[in-house]
């Protein structure tokens, strides 16, 4: 939201504090440049920012002092632990962030961001919430300080090419892990299936010496019990695992990888039923000589 020094820049950090909101962060356009030594024809503008607004662009901070957008980064050449020397004085380097060309509003790339107090008005409150949601305007107008200026102000999306809406519904069913469930279930009875198969000499000699048929079904289910239980600790953590790389969070994973675990173990043990069932103790001289 765009008001000219009517946002109050404390307000715009607690909005950070609502649900859905993950950030939120004030913006002041100020008329100060820094014109480094290295580059005097090329000065550098300066905008104040609100303690929040650090999390709203995702800055990288390493220490206090001035963050600078990737443009001037390139420029100056600074490293880490760099101080930028400019005509008048020398200013340190707290960080940089990135604000790559794809769409979003132009303008912060070759920038000096200095944090700021909130103790003065500011131009602009950004938020970072998603999915977007009806009330954002209604949250962003909660900051406007009283003015005798009639203009209103105006809320517009950073990048007007992506996320203007959420069709979660829509989503999650042309998602390309759709066919997950039906895969493993496939996976798991063609792997129990063949499995019993592969050792059809060895059943039918059991069922030859006396054994019932369901006692092979008592050995093999307790054979992909034991399996089962394997896939499934070494499964599940690397499930989490991912989702926690991947931010989509270890319980919505777990949510989602248990269940093909357990296709994955049912289907595999419908298979090796099926297998069993399939064995018979006359085909014994046969499943010799076709070994």
């Amino acid at each position: 939201m765009t008001a000219r020094e009517r946002v109050d820049g404390a307000r715009c950090d607690r909005l950070a504090q609502l649900p859905g909101v993950s950030a939120a962060g004030a913006l002041r356009s100020t008329a100060r440049q820094l014109a480094p030594t290295t580059l005097e024809r090329s000065p550098i503008p300066v905008s104040d920012v609100s303690a929040g607004f650090i999390a709203v662009i995702g800055a990288s901070t390493r220490a206090a002092g001035i963050l600078l957008g990737p443009e001037a980064v390139d420029a100056l050449g600074l490293t880490s632990a760099d101080v930028l020397a400019t005509t008048t004085r020398t200013v340190r380097v707290g960080g940089d962030y990135l604000y790559p060309e794809d769409g979003r509003r132009p303008g912060l790339s070759y920038v000096a961001l200095a944090p700021a107090i909130a103790d003065q008005p500011f131009d602009e409150c950004w938020i970072d919430v998603w999915p977007a949601q009806d009330m954002t305007g209604a949250l962003l107008s909660t900051v406007l300080l009283a003015s005798d200026d009639e203009d209103p102000p105006t809320i517009v999306q950073l990048n007007p090419t992506m996320g203007r809406s959420f069709d979660g519904p829509s989503l999650f069913a042309e998602r390309i892990t759709r066919a997950a469930g039906p895969c493993a279930a496939l996976i798991g009875l063609v792997l129990g299936f063949f499995g019993v198969r592969s050792r059809r000499l060895a059943f039918a000699s059991a069922l030859h010496a006396g054994a019932s048929r369901g006692d092979l079904l008592s050995i093999v289910g307790a054979e992909t019990l034991a399996w089962g239980v394997v896939s499934a600790v070494l499964a599940l953590p690397v499930v989490a695992l991912l989702g926690a790389v991947f931010a989509a969070g270890a319980e919505s994973s777990l949510v989602i990888g248990v269940p093909l675990v357990c296709a994955l173990w049912l289907s595999g043990f419908v298979g090796q039923w099926w297998g069993v069932r399939t064995i018979r103790e006359k085909h014994l001289f046969r499943y010799f000589k076709e070994r």
